[in-house]
């Protein structure tokens, strides 16, 4: 404690040191930062497939195009589907929909049910270069709806977009 000599030789009252104070409130705030728990934070979980050191160890397996469905996701928030071979995709089979449970995730539900073997079930998912994030974490969402496991994010072939541009009536950009 502090004492405090008044002129006169006289001990007035005291007024208490406020350093150890000071030092308990520094102390609590550090107790009360690292007990505190933060906000986890929010992330999607993505699978990717594993490395493998021998690439004559990896498994091949022949897709058939019943066996899965494409999605383009396109400008402002648009989204096509098409079930035919990669070879021979033109405009008129792009099916433009929307991201409501009417829409792709329909599409990809009824494709599911058709499918001839519901354990290949895949998903390939080919976003534009004018797609958002906000698009792929939305087609990503559906997957998770749709309970389809196996998915792939993959860039558009020159036929897609040769495709897509037609079908939204632009030309396509010189690469």
């Amino acid at each position: 404690m502090a004492e405090v000599v008044v002129k006169g030789g006289k001990k007035g009252a005291g007024k208490p040191d406020m350093t150890p104070m000071v030092d308990l409130g520094f102390l609590l705030i550090t107790f009360f930062i690292y007990t505190t728990t933060f906000s986890k934070p929010n992330v999607m979980g993505f699978a990717t497939p594993k490395k493998e050191d021998d690439p004559e160890v990896t498994e091949k397996v022949d897709i058939k195009v019943s066996n899965t469905i494409t999605i383009i996701l396109g400008e402002d928030d648009r989204v096509f589907w098409y079930q035919v071979p990669l070879q021979s995709v033109t405009a008129d089979d792009l099916v433009e929909t929307d991201y409501s449970a009417e829409g792709i995730r329909q599409a990809i539900l009824e494709r599911k049910a058709k499918a001839l073997d519901q354990n290949v079930w895949t998903v390939i998912i080919k976003p534009t270069d004018d797609a958002t994030w906000k698009n792929t974490v939305d087609i990503l969402d559906e997957m998770a709806i749709t309970e389809s496991d196996k998915k792939a994010v993959v860039d558009l072939q020159r036929v897609e977009k040769e495709a897509y541009y037609t079908k939204i009536g632009k030309p396509m950009p010189v690469e």
